[in-house]
C-alpha cells in the first residue's frame, strides 16, 4: 500500500530528527554546558518520566481515535522550539524531556496502523517501516555538526522542532482509517499487559542497561576523538562526534533490521532478547575496557534493532486491536522504569565506569535468565 510507503519514510524523517537531538543534546550538556555524565543521566530519566503516559495510548486511542491523537501530539514541536533560548543544562534537560510526553503517547497508536492488515507478516512490516530509519538516524547525526557550525544552539533546536512538526502531520493525515479499532471493555488491555510481563520485564531490565551505557558514551566517545583530532576546532569534533555517536552504526542498522523482521517471523521474539541482552553486556565491556579507534568501533555495533524489534514484534503477535495500542503503549511505560532507574545514580559520590559495568552486567544476566527461562516455554 502507499501509505506505509508514506509512513516509511516519514518514520525516516522522524529519526533524522531524533538523529540531529540525541547525538547533539548528549555532547552540549555534557561538554559545552559542562554537565558531565550527570547531567546526560538526568535527561535521560527525564525523557523516560513521560513515557509512563504511553500505557493510556489504548483508551485514548478508544476515546480520541488514532488519526485524532497523532494529530494531536504534533504539538511535541514547542519544548524543541523553547529549548532554543536555554543555557542551564538542568533546565534545558527539563524542558527538553517534555517533547517525550507528546512522542509516548501516540507512538503506539502508530505502531498500531503498521502492525494492521499485516497478514500474520509482523517482523517484515515493522522491518520495512523502519527500514530507513537507520539511514535517518545516520544522516542526522552527521548533519547535527554542520547545522551546529552553521548557527549553533539555537539553528539546531529550530530545525529539530521543524522536523518533528513535518513528520507528525504526515503521520496523522496518511493514518489508516481500518485502524480505527475500539474495544468492548478498555480494561482487557491492561489484562493483555499483565499478561505479556514476561516480554516486558527483561526489556525493562535491558532498557536500564543500555541508559546506563549511553550515559557513559558521551564523555569517552569525545574524550577518545579529543585524543585524535588534538587541536582540532569545536565544530570539527561536533562533527566527528555526530559520526562517531550514531552516523556509522545507523547504517549498520539498516540490514540488522531486515534480518530481524525475518527471524522474529520464523522464531519466537524472546531469542531475540536473548541474543540482545548478551549482546549489549559484551559491547558495555568492550567499549569500557578499550581505547583510541577500538572503543569508537564497538560502539558502532548495531545492537539497537535487535531488542526494539524484538518487543514490538513480540508484543504486535501476541495482542489485537486496542489491546495492541495498550501494550505497545506499555513497553515504553517498562521502559520508562528502567529508564527512570538511573536518575538515584546523579547522586551518587562515585560513578565510575566499573560501578556502572556491575549494574549492567547484573541486570542483563536476569534479563537473559528470565528470557532464556520463557523460551522454552512457546506463548508467541
Amino acid at each position: 500500500m502507499l501509505w506505509r510507503l508514506v509512513y516509511s519514510l516519514a518514520a525516516t524523517l522522524s529519526t533524522f530528527m531524533w538523529g540531529i537531538y540525541f547525538s547533539f543534546t548528549r555532547r552540549y550538556l555534557s561538554v559545552e554546558l559542562g554537565g558531565g555524565t550527570r547531567a546526560v543521566l538526568l535527561i535521560t530519566g527525564l525523557e523516560w518520566v513521560y513515557a509512563f503516559f504511553a500505557v493510556l495510548a489504548g483508551r485514548l486511542v478508544n476515546t480520541l481515535g488514532g488519526r485524532n491523537l497523532v494529530r494531536l501530539s504534533s504539538i511535541g514541536f514547542l519544548p524543541l522550539l523553547a529549548a532554543a533560548t536555554l543555557r542551564d543544562p538542568n533546565l534545558l534537560a527539563l524542558v527538553l524531556s517534555l517533547s517525550s510526553l507528546a512522542w509516548s503517547v501516540s507512538w503506539p497508536a502508530i505502531l498500531t496502523a503498521v502492525f494492521s492488515s499485516s497478514r500474520g507478516r509482523y517482523g517484515w512490516v515493522y522491518s520495512i517501516f523502519t527500514l530507513g530509519t537507520g539511514l535517518g538516524w545516520s544522516a542526522g547525526s552527521v548533519a547535527m555538526g554542520f547545522i551546529y557550525s552553521a548557527g549553533g544552539p539555537v539553528l539546531v533546536f529550530s530545525t529539530c522542532s521543524l522536523l518533528y512538526l513535518l513528520s507528525y502531520l504526515i503521520f496523522s493525515e496518511l493514518y489508516p482509517g481500518d485502524t480505527e479499532l475500539h474495544s468492548k471493555d478498555p480494561r482487557e488491555g491492561f489484562g493483555e499487559v499483565r499478561r505479556l510481563w514476561y516480554i516486558l520485564t527483561p526489556y525493562t531490565l535491558i532498557v536500564f542497561s543500555r541508559e546506563l551505557y549511553y550515559s557513559v558514551a558521551p564523555v569517552k566517545l569525545s574524550t577518545e576523538l579529543a585524543k585524535l583530532l588534538r587541536d582540532s576546532p569545536e565544530s570539527l569534533q561536533y562533527v566527528a562526534f555526530g559520526i562517531a555517536y550514531g552516523g556509522i552504526s545507523s547504517i549498520l542498522s539498516i540490514p540488522t533490521r531486515v534480518i530481524c523482521g525475518k527471524l522474529t517471523d520464523l522464531y519466537n521474539p524472546l531469542l531475540l532478547l536473548v541474543i540482545s541482552s548478551l549482546a549489549y553486556l559484551v559491547s558495555y565491556w568492550g567499549f569500557v575496557l578499550t581505547e583510541g579507534l577500538v572503543s569508537i568501533v564497538i560502539w558502532q555495533l548495531p545492537l539497537y534493532p535487535l531488542v526494539d524489534t524484538a518487543v514490538n514484534v513480540g508484543l504486535a503477535k501476541a495482542t489485537s486491536g486496542s489491546s495492541r495500542a495498550t501494550a505497545l503503549g506499555a513497553s515504553l511505560a517498562f521502559s520508562a522504569l528502567g529508564g527512570l532507574a538511573v536518575l538515584p545514580l546523579t547522586a551518587s559520590p562515585e560513578l565510575s565506569q566499573d560501578v556502572i559495568g556491575a549494574l549492567v552486567t547484573f541486570a542483563l544476566a536476569i534479563s537473559v535468565a528470565l528470557a532464556t527461562y520463557y523460551y522454552r516455554k512457546p506463548r508467541l
